[in-house]
């Protein structure tokens, strides 16, 4: 499970990419389940899920987490029970995983044309009057759900929907943008892999 990029945003913030790479069987044997994860492992039939939930634990263990430290809330948000904060994302073979001593969110997503068939549902930018080349009106559409992603992780209001989430208009070249969810502005960064568009924000303490 080779690790693709670590971010270290400041001191007390790591972000980890990964590409997953091994089979299913594979990933069973590496990883160390409790008996309540293998409960859960048991309800997933998907394959790909299967594997994104024993990579996101096998991360943690290469890392330096066990990973019976990570749980999750009754609204599906995860936490370390060190007291630590964390967000998971994935996208077909890509697991990120951000940690800090502060709230963070983060998100990854693979640029598909098929964001174009859903772009209404999430932003109101009109992207079939843009000058911009098919590539970058995905890259801005792809950008601006990983905006609204992060935002509903760090904000961590169950009640919200993406649609509450504003972004500030921003270029698909940029690298970050600021967010408003409620009264609350919030740095979004982005990074730019592959395929793929990760956004991540980490709330900075007053």
């Amino acid at each position: 499970m080779p690790i693709v990029k670590t971010f270290n945003i400041d001191t007390k913030t790591r972000l980890y990419l990964w590409e997953v790479r091994e089979t299913l069987a594979v990933l069973q044997e590496q990883v160390k389940l409790t008996p309540e994860q293998t409960e859960t492992f048991g309800k997933i039939h998907n394959e790909r899920a299967q594997k994104n939930f024993l990579a996101t634990r096998l991360l943690l263990q290469e890392v330096g987490y066990s990973s019976k430290m990570l749980f999750y809330d009754p609204y599906g948000r995860p936490y370390l029970n060190n007291g630590q904060q964390i967000s998971i994302s994935h996208s077909f073979d890509r697991v990120a995983v951000i940690i800090s001593d502060q709230a963070v969110g983060v998100d990854i997503e693979k640029k598909r044309d098929k964001i174009k068939r859903v772009a209404r549902k999430f932003t109101q930018w009109n992207y079939q009057s843009a000058s911009f080349s098919d590539e970058n009106i995905i890259q801005k559409l792809t950008m601006t759900w990983c905006a609204k992603e992060v935002g509903f992780k760090i904000h961590n209001n169950p009640t919200l929907t993406l649609n509450d989430i504003k972004v500030r208009d921003f270029f698909p070249n940029d690298v970050r943008t600021d967010i408003k969810v409620e009264d609350t502005i919030y740095e979004v960064y982005f990074a730019f892999i592959d395929d793929f568009v990760l956004g991540y924000c980490v709330k900075k303490l007053s």
